[in-house]
């Protein structure tokens, strides 16, 4: 067994190709800027748009790739902050380019982007990430981003859990507790990766000279630091990052993420038109309605047609 096989953590890593991967990755995208790269090319603005999103996506994968190549967590904190400067960067060069959550691919970016914030323990990156958020109804309301973004500080709007598949088990875990939670976690990661089948990356592994770097539901190691939950029984499971877990907890990063309302407790409001996040007894705060019982995935009412703001009093 060479060095290479017992270090990494994605077991379908091929060294070669692997190494060849990086090496280009570095060469193209880290070692030289994004204006090198356009000097004397296309003045159009969409090509140049389509190459700044490049310098931004590619400096994630490199990063993720380095994760799965086995690269110590220390090593990989510089390539992590070159991330999201390049993702601060792309969104300041083009204002209006976002990323819709109706899209799996943007779906998937944007909780990478997060986990690893949360993961890295960069809590002032957060904010920037949610302004790559859409935000117009035509890009996609969803429960789940609005829940995680409120845990970690900041606010994305919410509605609907757009994507069931993987998702619907994850949301469920954040209003979840003890043994349920742990098994919610479970089916989550079980079918993680058979539930991808949209996203771009699903498959790299089996294509020659893809660049493939790896598959990880770091949301789930995310989700795990944040509500504080117990990975002994999926901790070994394929997906989980648990030496990012493992990091982010001896640096208590949880602690570092209290802007929020943490879903479930007594404070939290939802909207009409809203999936209900938790069980319990809700307040108007727009109208005197009275305290009202809601159980968690209904969608939350409207007052005599009128868009409300419900506000959670009772854990149920």
């Amino acid at each position: 067994m060479n060095d290479f096989s017992a270090t990494k953590r994605e077991p379908l890593l091929d060294e070669s190709q692997h190494m060849d991967s990086i090496k280009f990755k570095k060469e193209y995208f880290i070692d030289r800027t994004l204006d090198s790269a356009l000097e004397g090319k296309s003045e159009d603005a969409s090509y140049k748009q389509g190459r700044s999103w490049d310098w931004a996506s590619e400096a994630l994968q490199l990063l993720i790739q380095l994760y799965s190549g086995g690269a110590s967590i220390n090593e990989l904190e510089p390539y992590a902050k070159h991330t999201f400067d390049q993702f601060e960067r792309h969104k300041l060069d083009f204002p209006n380019s976002s990323l819709k959550p109706w899209e799996p691919d943007a779906y998937q970016y944007i909780l990478w982007l997060l986990s690893l914030a949360v993961l890295f323990d960069m809590p002032e990156r957060v904010s920037n990430i949610a302004a790559l958020v859409g935000s117009s109804a035509e890009d996609g309301h969803d429960l789940l981003l609005s829940q995680l973004f409120a845990r970690a500080g900041t606010h994305v709007a919410g509605g609907t859990l757009i994507h069931q598949k993987p998702y619907l088990e994850l949301q469920h875990a954040l209003n979840s507790r003890a043994d349920e939670q742990q098994q919610l976690m479970c089916r989550y990661l079980k079918n993680w990766y058979k539930n991808m089948k949209n996203c771009f990356w699903y498959g790299l592994d089996k294509i020659n000279d893809s660049g493939f770097f790896g598959y990880w539901a770091f949301e789930a190691g995310m989700v795990t630091v944040l509500w504080d939950i117990d990975d002994t029984v999926y901790r070994d499971l394929p997906y989980y990052p648990k030496d990012l877990v493992d990091y982010a907890r001896a640096k208590h990063v949880a602690d570092h993420f209290t802007q929020g309302c943490l879903i479930g407790a007594p404070g939290m409001t939802a909207k009409s038109g809203e999936e209900c996040p938790c069980t319990g007894v809700w307040i108007c705060d727009d109208w005197a309605v009275g305290p009202q019982t809601f159980s968690r995935g209904i969608t939350l009412p409207t007052d005599s047609g009128r868009q409300v703001t419900w506000r959670l009093t009772k854990v149920i």
